[in-house]
């Protein structure tokens, strides 16, 4: 048999449940309150801003990672393929 039970043989349930219930509530809505009141990221969260900026700040990051490496690697390939175009024959 539950041990917790025993706690209605000296409590009535219809006092205690409600009490247990609204101390839930009130527990949950002070950490509901506490998150939304200290942190500044979570409006920004709702409104779906801040998802946004992430993203294209990744993307714009990336974009300039991928082409400065690739600028150095064409120039060489550019310079390579230069000579070999002016030496074919002109097509007539």
């Amino acid at each position: 048999m539950m041990k917790e039970g025993r706690i209605f043989l000296y409590v009535s349930p219809n006092v205690l449940l409600p009490i247990m219930f609204l101390v839930m509530v009130f527990t949950s809505l002070s950490v509901h309150y506490s998150v939304l009141s200290n942190t500044t990221w979570f409006a920004d969260f709702f409104q779906g801003s801040a998802a946004e900026a992430v993203v294209a700040e990744a993307e714009a990051a990336t974009v300039t990672e991928v082409a400065a490496p690739a600028a150095e690697v064409a120039a060489p390939v550019a310079e390579a393929a230069a000579p070999a175009v002016a030496e074919t024959a002109p097509a007539e």
